[in-house]
């Protein structure tokens, strides 16, 4: 099968705290719709970043969600995974020379975050996607007309400028750095390099492939030196350390299903063990029954004690009010000791004061107290026999307690002894396992990165012979800029036909600007944004679509972020006044649902025609919406769609549990 060349993403996965958020990928047509502020616009952002982006703004759904992301891509048929840090942008990137399943038993290899962090030993990520792409190496003059003027080595952000339209740059007047004279002039030249006119292509290709031959050699080399020392070092095969580790983990599996069952039989297994504890159970349950009862009776002795007292101080005050009452009725000219309440009187006359009762009741009070006091006094009595009797039956049962337990423990050394013995041996063959896993898992990624090492002397051999049949194609017959233009500006006509706009007329792409033209009036000075837009799109799809033809250092990549937008298809507020002139955008009838589905039709249509054509094609897009003729005609495209509200089941977000997260704290 012929190789696919270009790059594309298979996906992408955030690592999370709670858990990872996959979003997969596919050739042709991808699109991402939904809410506002549900992450859409986040997947570029962050495909864009693990791609070599400088920095990233991610949202608090994403800082307290995710650790780290890694993109699985796919270069010239070869599968690769790009892992980076989304907090600290100068931290180098490591790239697996792997698809993500096989993450773990591979080395990566660090490719430092820019080219000004690059050193000798650590080449730039930029540097690595370019090498992978075949795509030459160059530098780039600020000022192409001075012979005097400085360079720059481009970089693999410079060609995502005409890859990547964010929804910042959709039909904005800043689109591609417009209105910033250096960086307009950096842009033609990236233009020109992408379609091999640059002046210096023809000798920067002959470096390059004179660089590729060199690196081939060492890399040859480094390969030698090696593999001889893996064989002087009895290093097994690759097939025989999979072997191996296989018979591990089965193994591994055996001894954890043996261990499992063991732990299950270490009690159950001895029915004695089981009735004695049953006894044992039984006996604590009889020793918290009468400890209630004991504390029991010892409440009530302490409540009655104290009614019992009371008895008692009544009985001596009726008795001293007798003896009282005996001593007031007599004529007595003497004083004395009050008996109630202990103060010096005088008795005579006392009895013309106070009015004496009758004998009777005064001894019917006392009878009655008297009796309830002996009452009291049985029962204290009674219940301190229960708190004896309680208290002889508890120490039996705690003697009898401490029998069983003393027993059980004997039961349980003698019956689980042997489990313990084997539970041991199966411990120890387990960490043996897992001791010769890691080794052999070792040996396992020192293989692959051999493998890895000649792979990429294979893929270098075939850039340098495809660069040396480039290098002859340009010296026959290398393009003209003005050849370019005039194949941009066709295809760009044949867009805007198809779109149907009003007043199709003086289309191109202009050969001082680079820039596309629309009724003779350059994009920067076009009003309507909603027209912008719909250019916008036009001229990157126009620059994917040159590499069905030509040999372009482009990869088949495209990515859109808001497509609807000055369409009418954007939240209020999100686009300025200043943005768009409202009249104008009214007056080409931009609203019309019509041109908006004319816009995915000829996407779509574009990556059916490199699929025909047997070359890689792959085009994300963003939206808030996508067209119900698109959505009934096409099935298997939306590879995300996201509700704020959950609706329809359908997840709220990029970070899919956002909203339990933050319910939970």
């Amino acid at each position: 099968m012929e190789q696919l060349s270009g790059l594309s993403i298979k996906q992408m996965i955030l690592i999370g705290h709670r858990k990872n958020y996959t979003i997969p990928f596919h050739p042709g047509v991808n699109i991402i719709y939904g809410d506002a502020d549900t992450g859409k616009s986040s997947v570029l952002r962050i495909i864009y970043y693990l791609l070599g982006g400088k920095q990233i703004k991610l949202d608090n759904e994403l800082t307290s969600s995710v650790k780290y992301a890694v993109l699985e891509i796919s270069i010239n048929d070869t599968n690769y995974c790009i892992q980076r840090d989304l907090y600290n942008a100068d931290r180098n990137i490591e790239v697996y020379s792997c698809a993500y399943t096989e993450i773990q038993n591979n080395f990566p290899s660090n490719y430092a975050s820019s080219l000004a962090k690059a050193t000798i030993n650590t080449k730039s990520f930029s540097e690595f996607l370019l090498e992978e792409l075949n795509f030459p190496a160059v530098k780039i003059k600020q000022a192409p007309t001075k012979d005097s003027s400085a360079t720059a080595r481009l970089s693999i952000l410079d060609l995502f400028k005409y890859i990547y339209l964010d929804q910042d740059d959709v039909g904005s007047k800043h689109m591609l750095n417009i209105g910033s004279p250096i960086l307009e002039v950096k842009n033609r030249e990236v233009l020109k390099y992408i379609f091999n006119v640059l002046d210096s292509n023809i000798t920067d290709l002959d470096a390059e492939i004179s660089e590729k031959n060199k690196e081939q050699n060492n890399l040859t080399n480094q390969y030698h030196v090696i593999s001889q020392f893996l064989v002087e070092t009895e290093f097994d095969s690759v097939e025989h350390i999979d072997g191996v580790i296989s018979n591990i983990e089965n193994e591994t599996e055996v001894l954890e299903n043996r261990l499992s069952n063991l732990n299950g039989r270490i009690v159950g297994d001895s029915e004695l063990y089981t009735g004695f504890k049953d006894a044992l159970n039984t006996i604590n349950m009889n020793i918290a029954s009468y400890e209630n009862k004991k504390a029991e009776a010892l409440q009530i002795i302490e409540r009655f004690g104290r009614l019992k007292n009371d008895y008692k101080n009544d009985i001596d005050k009726l008795k001293s009010a007798d003896q009282a009452k005996e001593i007031i009725g007599r004529d007595i000219e003497s004083s004395t000791t009050c008996p109630i309440c202990d103060s010096n009187i005088s008795l005579s006359n006392i009895s013309k004061e106070f009015s004496i009762p009758e004998d009777g009741k005064v001894n019917h009070e006392l009878t009655s107290i008297s009796r309830r006091y002996r009452d009291l006094t049985q029962i204290i009595h009674d219940n301190q026999l229960k708190v004896t009797d309680y208290a002889s039956i508890l120490t039996e049962l705690y003697n009898e307690k401490n029998r069983a337990k003393q027993f059980l423990d004997e039961e349980l050394e003698k019956y689980i002894s042997p489990y313990l013995t084997e539970r041991d041996t199966i411990v120890t063959e387990l960490a043996y396992l897992k001791e010769r896993r890691t080794k052999h898992h070792h040996e396992l990624k020192v293989r692959n990165r051999l493998k890895s090492i000649a792979e990429q002397i294979g893929r270098l051999e075939a850039n340098t012979i495809e660069l040396k049949i480039k290098l002859s194609e340009l010296k026959k017959n290398a393009p003209s800029i003005e050849e370019i233009c005039d194949d941009l500006g066709q295809e760009l006509n044949r867009y805007l036909n198809k779109i149907k706009i009003k007043n199709q007329f003086g289309v191109s792409v202009s050969e001082k600007s680079f820039l596309p033209v629309v009724r003779d009036i350059e994009y920067r000075d076009i009003n309507s944004g909603g027209l912008r837009t719909i250019v916008s799109i036009g001229f990157f799809a126009a620059l994917l679509k040159s590499k069905l033809t030509m040999d372009t250092n482009i990869p088949g990549l495209l990515m859109i972020d808001t497509v609807g937008k000055f369409l009418g298809k954007t939240k209020a507020g999100y686009v300025l006044d200043t943005d768009t002139n409202i009249e104008e955008d009214i007056t080409e009838g931009l609203s019309d649902p019509e041109k908006y589905n004319n816009i995915y039709e000829y996407l779509f249509d574009l990556s059916d025609e490199f699929k025909c054509n047997g070359k890689l094609c792959q085009i994300i897009l963003v939206d808030n919406d996508i067209p119900q003729e698109i959505a009934n005609s096409y099935k298997g495209f939306e590879i995300a769609h996201f509700s704020t509200n959950g609706a329809n089941d359908l997840p709220i977000g990029l970070i899919d549990d956002w909203d339990k997260f933050t319910h939970s704290i």
